[in-house]
């Protein structure tokens, strides 16, 4: 039998090597320079988020000067620029094109201040992907952040976790929170929060507890509004703010706690600084603030008898060095206060080094003429609170860790977003 060989095809095999380096070629390409490309938007996409994030803290730190837009004189896009520009992006460097937008242009937050866009385009060359084209790649990312002052909407804000009473209300009069501020108590106690009084009433929009009920009432007192229990704890909204540098400020009074400035009697004008040693006035001394900070180092600062006590745009810290370098405000003459309306303290005018538990005292009798706005913050401490007359405003809100709030005659706790300080909103939203 004869064998027949199948008929030779010259040529098969290098056409067939070649179709296949073709397809291997392009798989290269594709896989280097694909991973460059993704490589590179990475990088262009955290650089973005750099900027936009950059940018956003110049909105947050002008809010209360730009509200929330863009201006020569607090340039939001220069810093944005700038922060590219060290990551290696520069806008009209190599054809990079980096846009900025303040507000943005596109997006869910088109037109809306407080927030920035940023926008950047690489041309990324080829290289092993020459074999599809010689023109450059454009890889791109997009990034907004916000940056702005958002209103803390609450009236009294105790931050224990797990207290009972923690806050607790009491006496024979009513206390009420307004402004539609809510009252938030964190303690997963069923009675975080007791009103124990004979005729005590509390009254705010609404009572979020995180214990369950969270609440108790006893001998006839009451509260008024909607009580949501079980509620998440809120985190201290303050917990991001730097406290003051005492060494940029001016000393008023040097040595230690038995200095410090001591009156009983005549009138007397105090300007911002340290006082080593505190502040106190008795008896029939007045004294007036100067707008501007108070930082007490040791001696805490205390007014009582029957002067007058004022002080419009002013902040006190307090930094006890022993338990009785206190706050406490009484007496029986007239009593204004407010705090600072912008920069980074605007809306507190009480606050305690947040690692103390000396409590803040403010108590207010039948013959005293009482206004007081602004914030009362102690992380730490207790909050006392006494109002006995009858048309007493005693602060705009107060945040601590408990709270104990007593009233004779009653008092109004007076809510408002501008007279209290905000929370920090610096984040990315697209």
């Amino acid at each position: 039998m004869l064998m027949r060989h199948p008929r030779r095809r010259d040529g098969t095999v290098v056409i067939v090597v070649l179709l296949a380096l073709i397809v291997m070629l392009s798989v290269t390409a594709l896989s280097l320079d694909g991973g460059l490309m993704m490589d590179r938007r990475r990088e262009i996409q955290a650089t973005a988020d750099a900027a936009a994030l950059a940018g956003a803290s110049e909105l947050y730190v002008n809010w209360f000067t730009t509200h929330g837009f863009d201006t020569p004189a607090h340039d939001v896009s220069n810093t944005a620029q700038a922060v590219a520009t060290s990551n290696g992006f520069q806008n009209g460097v190599n054809g990079c094109v980096v846009t900025v937008n303040c507000p943005p242009l596109g997006g869910q937050f088109v037109g809306q201040p407080g927030h920035v866009e940023v926008i950047i385009s690489y041309p990324q060359k080829r290289f092993f992907s020459r074999i599809f084209g010689t023109d450059d790649v454009v890889v791109g990312a997009r990034a907004v952040a916000r940056g702005k002052q958002s209103t803390i909407n609450n009236g009294i804000l105790v931050l224990d976790p797990s207290a009972k009473d923690a806050l607790s209300i009491g006496g024979n009069g009513s206390v009420v929170i307004t402004g539609s501020a809510n009252i938030i108590v964190d303690s997963n106690h069923p009675e975080g929060m007791i009103a124990n009084g004979t005729g005590a009433n509390i009254r705010a929009t609404e009572f979020d507890l995180s214990g369950n009920p969270g609440w108790a009432t006893t001998g006839g007192s009451s509260i008024t509004g909607p009580i949501k229990s079980g509620q998440d704890p809120t985190p201290d909204p303050l917990r991001f703010i730097p406290p003051p540098d005492p060494s940029t400020m001016t000393v008023q009074t040097t040595g230690n706690s038995n200095n410090g400035v001591h009156y009983t009697s005549g009138n007397h004008t105090l300007d911002p600084g340290v006082y080593n040693g505190g502040i106190s006035v008795g008896g029939q001394g007045s004294v007036t603030l100067n707008p501007g900070i108070y930082y007490m180092n040791g001696g805490g600062f205390n007014f009582s008898g029957s002067g007058t006590l004022i002080g419009n745009g002013v902040m006190i810290y307090n930094a006890p060095q022993g338990n009785s370098d206190t706050v406490s405000i009484s007496g029986q003459g007239s009593i204004t206060m407010s705090p600072m309306l912008t920069g980074p303290y605007k809306g507190i005018l009480v606050w305690e080094d947040r690692t103390s538990a000396t409590p803040i005292s403010i108590s207010g009798s039948n013959a005293t003429l009482m206004s007081i706005s602004g914030t009362f913050y102690a992380a730490s401490a207790q909050l006392n609170v006494t109002g006995n007359g009858t048309q007493q405003t005693i602060g705009s809100q107060y945040i601590s860790k408990t709270a104990n709030v007593q009233g004779n005659g009653g008092f109004t706790v007076n809510w408002d977003p501008a007279l209290v300080p905000g929370t920090r909103e610096v984040w990315l939203v697209e």
